[in-house]
């Protein structure tokens, strides 16, 4: 059964909220029937007492068992393989005590005093059965981490059996009747544990302790109630008080009121339970109902916690998503309600666990709660829908947007497994559902949150930002850079944290998970030989599609945020873009063929291949890859320089693996190998910040007065916008001849490409003015025919220049 995944799922959320609530809380309780009670850290167990645990937990593993009994001796597996490779290091450090005293006493020598003798010998014994322990308790430690992994596949396939056993369905009378009439076990059962609760309020509500646990009692509401309005209120006044204007108020003030509400109900359980436990002796199974309900609380004010953090009814206007304000109050209830559903259910569950109830009664409530949950949603997408169809609100775009639509499509699976049987299965979807909506919407709150920090302390645009840098003299420059890669270095971790505890697998918790990469020793893992399997192919395939969609989100990143904030050019940005593409891809390779187990030695035939294929055909090919990346690493042109090469002449717009593509001025693109740009002369135009040079060399009558019409070009190219002042303008009398004057201008622009249009502006101007002045451009020289018709005939008619 899955009553105790909650439990553990919950653990996960505190840790990726970064907080530490009641040290209780940090792991499940163990088994008590196990005797499994890990003793003080100076006291180790012995590898005898090690082993005696470990058995008797073998005892407890049985296809009979409940989830929550073999979960409970799972960790106590996993607790004898701490503590044993606890023992195993303490081993470890008292054996290098042995070697350095044997050291000291160095060899046996012939004539050596007796006591030395007799010292080698007893440290020789002692190292002697250190060995025999250690290896003792190298076997006790693999043998309690394969019993965990047994327990683990025992609960999996207890799961899919029950997953795949249909029972009835709501619809059916035998449901409710499993529900209102359970068997005469679970009446025994139920009856015992109501007598070991009533004995333990008795306990608490006897006069010589009555007073001490109603004051408790009142201490928790008051924390519950009281204390977490005033920390709201104080914090609402110290968000306006201490925090700038903008988003870091409001995601601050969204986060404090979620955990505001999660340790407040917290603390007042935990005081519940101290003046419940502190006043009476408790049965084992009601110390494990207690402990189970206080976990199944502490679910439900997170649920709490993040409705009230991102709807934000009592401050519309600090609300983070882009929720509107009907919409908000129309589903403001919704948490609060499945809240007290889940706790109403979910004590049944867990009063189901703590006695063993039969299974018809167990999958019962399991589908209760599945269709509880189920009805709360739609009610909730219903009122929804209800609400934008009223005020005709438009419909959010984007991936929120789809939010409503995946919701409805998995609740309507759930009513389904429900409709036809499949209580279990519906039941693990209604949890996985409530699982990834906290998950996802701790990891949006938490993600705001850094992301507004970095923006407000870093970044140059910020108060914080600009006191920051002037205290420690940074560039603007330099801070939008940290800024921004601190952001995207925050953002990345807490999404693989997210994608870890969602994806989490059956009957782990994130505790276990760290334990297991802290274990993974990669590095002594070899590609192995050509054994690929079905599993393998699958998360090669979803590493692929992964790897691509990171590679591309990386690109991206780099090319719109992090490297506009450098002092590079748009062509270095694009090459580095590039690059960075190229080495994920290999590195992406890499990894895809280590998931296949196929090693590099494998490849050599592949390799082989090749070596022929490049000698008869695909040389040309292999030098143009060669030559692309020459280009991207030396840089003799990149994106955006203007270049002239063999008669074609544009813009480069990008450099490919084979080719580059060439931007002509008619807008059409031209496709040039790369191994071009490495042998044949290439000119680039805008290297190196080349200026453009405009010129224009007028011809004037001989009678023209030249200095006039110097000063008429100067004021022409002074006055453009786009001529620059230094280098500064000249004009220059080229030369006297029989047509005219010839006069040169000439002046500089700051890029090639901007000579055209200047040039234009400049003809337009000087011409205009020239005719103001009464100054005509000299006329070219023209051919006259004059016929002579005194001596000549129409047939002997000689031309005649003039």
């Amino acid at each position: 059964m899955r009553h105790s995944m909650i439990n553990r799922w919950c653990m996960g959320l505190l840790a990726l909220c970064l907080w530490a609530t009641v040290p209780a809380h940090a792991e499940p309780a163990p088994a008590p029937a196990a005797n499994t009670a890990s003793a003080p850290a100076e006291v180790l167990a012995t590898p005898a007492q090690l082993s005696d645990q470990l058995d008797q937990i073998r005892q407890k593993v049985s296809t009979a068992a409940n989830d929550d009994l073999l979960a409970s001796l799972r960790q106590a597996a996993l607790q004898v393989q701490r503590q044993a490779d606890a023992l195993l290091a303490r081993q470890g450090v008292d054996m290098g005590h042995l070697d350095d005293q044997l050291n000291v006493l160095g060899a046996a020598q012939p004539d050596e005093p007796q006591a030395l003798t007799t010292q080698r010998r007893t440290l020789a014994n002692q190292k002697k059965a250190l060995t025999t322990d250690q290896t003792d308790t190298t076997a006790l430690s693999t043998s309690a981490g394969d019993l965990a992994a047994q327990i683990l596949n025992v609960r999996r396939n207890l799961l899919d059996t029950q997953i795949s056993t249909r029972s009835a369905s709501p619809l059916s009378s035998a449901f409710w009747s499993s529900l209102v009439q359970p068997t005469d076990d679970d009446v025994r059962k139920l009856g015992g544990l109501w007598q070991d609760v009533s004995q333990v309020f008795a306990t608490a509500m006897a006069p010589g302790s009555r007073g001490t646990f109603i004051g408790v009692l009142v201490c928790a509401l008051l924390v519950w109630v009281v204390a977490r309005r005033l920390i709201e209120r104080l914090l609402v006044r110290a968000m306006i008080r201490w925090f700038p204007e903008g988003r870091l108020r409001r995601s601050t003030l969204a986060l404090a009121t979620g955990l505001t509400t999660v340790l407040t109900i917290s603390a007042a359980t935990s005081l519940l339970q101290w003046g419940i436990v502190s006043h009476s002796q408790p049965s084992a199974n009601v110390l494990n109902l207690i402990d189970q309900v206080q976990t199944l609380i502490l679910f439900c004010a997170f649920i709490v916690g993040m409705g009230r953090a991102l709807l934000m009814l009592p401050n519309p206007s600090w609300r983070l998503p882009t929720i509107p304000d009907p919409v908000a109050t129309a589903i403001g209830v919704l948490p609060a309600v499945l809240a007290l559903a889940l706790m109403a259910i979910g004590t049944f569950e867990r009063i189901n666990s703590v006695i063993a109830s039969s299974l018809a009664l167990s999958v019962a409530v399991n589908g209760l709660t599945a269709l509880v949950v189920s009805l709360i949603l739609v009610y909730g997408l219903v009122r929804v829908r209800q609400t934008r169809r009223r005020l005709a609100l438009e419909r959010t775009a984007g991936l929120v947007g789809l939010i409503p639509f995946i919701l409805a499509v998995w609740v309507g699976i759930i009513l389904l497994g429900l409709l036809s049987g499949y209580l279990t299965l519906a039941y693990v979807l209604t949890v996985k559902l409530l699982w990834i909506s906290l998950v996802t919407s701790t990891a949006y709150l938490l993600t705001t949150f850094f992301v507004d920090v970095c923006e407000t302390l870093l970044s140059p645009k910020q108060a914080g930002g600009q006191a920051l840098g002037a205290m420690l003299g940074l560039s603007p420059r330099h801070q939008a850079q940290a800024s921004t890669l601190l952001a995207g270095i925050g953002r990345t971790v807490l999404l693989c944290i997210a994608l870890i505890l969602v994806f989490m697998p059956s009957g782990s918790n994130p505790s276990e998970l760290l334990a297991s990469f802290a274990r993974l020793d990669v590095g002594s893992k070899s590609l192995g030989a050509l054994n690929i399997v079905p599993g393998d192919i699958l998360l090669a395939v979803v590493l692929l599609v992964g790897g691509l969609l990171s590679i591309r989100i990386l690109k991206n990143w780099l090319g719109d945020r992090l490297l506009p904030e450098t002092n590079m050019d748009a062509g270095m940005r694009a090459s580095l873009v590039t690059l960075v593409g190229y080495i994920g891809f290999v590195l992406l390779g890499i990894a895809v063929l280590s998931t296949l187990r196929i090693s590099l030695t494998n490849l050599t035939w592949v390799v082989s291949a090749l070596s022929v294929g490049i000698g008869f055909g695909l040389q040309a090919i292999v030098q143009n890859f060669i030559s692309g990346l020459i280009l991207l690493t030396e840089r003799p042109v990149k994106v955006g320089d203007w270049v002239s090469l063999a008669g074609v002449e544009g813009d480069i717009r990008r450099i490919n693996v084979r080719a580059t593509e060439i931007q002509m001025g008619d807008r059409s693109t031209v496709i040039v190998p790369n191994s071009q740009f490495i042998t044949q002369n290439v000119r680039n135009v805008t290297m190196g910040n080349a200026l453009g040079v405009v010129g224009i060399t007028l011809t004037l009558p001989l009678d023209t007065d030249v200095l006039k019409i110097r000063d008429l070009l100067m004021t022409a190219y002074a006055e453009h916008e786009a001529v620059l002042s230094e280098p500064a303008p000249s004009v220059t009398f080229k030369d006297l001849t029989n047509a005219g004057l010839l006069i040169s201008v000439s002046g500089f622009v700051n890029s090639p490409r901007s000579v055209g249009g200047v040039r234009s502006d400049l003809l337009f101007t000087i011409l205009d003015r020239l005719r103001t002045m009464g100054v005509a451009l000299s006329a070219p020289q023209s051919m006259l025919l004059v016929n002579d018709k005194v001596d000549a005939s129409p047939a002997q008619e000689q031309p005649t220049i003039s």
